[in-house]
């Protein structure tokens, strides 16, 4: 039996023990690591509202389409972009605006009667070096033209930044989703890592695995 069968049947046992409802049972709200073809919302059998290429305040419009569908649990994979974001990136708290973001999709996920997966970051260490090299051009389009804007692009400081946002992550979703075993300091582990900020085939199969053991752990 492989994943896909196996998750598909105990989700349909999961499915089977509560009241048949016209509702969605797991949707994911993400970015590009969302949206590819045999994502671990996909490996799950879930709706996904997501975008490419975009930071957690362009997101809320997908939170929003996907609590329409009244989902029982609903993933959130979104911030990897928010440090090469435009002028938040340049922000010295860029992770505190990230986090407040997540604070605010948590609550309402959760007004909405669904329970919050939270799934924290992979560290995109290759990405943020290349754009930290693209820093000392000048005119970059990444805003570094000042000596302090383009210290906040160093991938130290956003790679520590990166683990304040998942410290939230773990603390404040119903459901964390713990991706620690995937990444180092230098970014994804190669047996996970697609081109440096996506996880790979193998990693969404991982993190489809975590997300069901949860919620069948959850359920005993």
């Amino acid at each position: 039996m492989n994943l896909r069968t196996t998750i598909a049947a105990s989700l349909g046992m999961i499915l089977v023990s509560t009241p048949a409802k016209a509702e969605t049972y797991i949707a994911a709200v993400g970015d590009s690591i969302t949206v590819r073809k045999g994502s671990y919302i996909d490996i799950l059998g879930g709706k996904k509202f997501a975008k490419g290429k975009k930071a957690s305040y362009n997101l809320f419009g997908q939170l929003k389409a996907a609590l329409k569908y009244k989902p029982r649990y609903i993933a959130i994979f979104v911030g990897i972009n928010n440090p090469m974001s435009g002028h938040v990136g340049c922000r010295a708290d860029w992770q505190r605006l990230l986090i407040k973001d997540l604070r605010k999709m948590y609550r309402m996920s959760r007004a909405a009667g669904a329970k919050v997966i939270g799934i924290t970051l992979l560290p995109a260490m290759k990405t943020w070096r290349n754009h930290y090299k693209n820093c000392i051009i000048p005119k970059s389009k990444y805003c570094c033209n000042t000596a302090i804007r383009r210290e906040r692009r160093n991938p130290k400081r956003i790679y520590e930044k990166i683990l304040e946002v998942n410290s939230f992550i773990m603390e404040h979703a119903d459901i964390p989703i713990d991706n620690s075993d995937m990444w180092n300091k230098q970014g994804i582990l190669k047996r996970y890592d697609r081109d440096g900020i996506h996880p790979n085939s193998k990693a969404h199969r991982r993190i489809a695995r975590k997300i069901l053991l949860a919620l069948t752990t959850k359920r005993k």
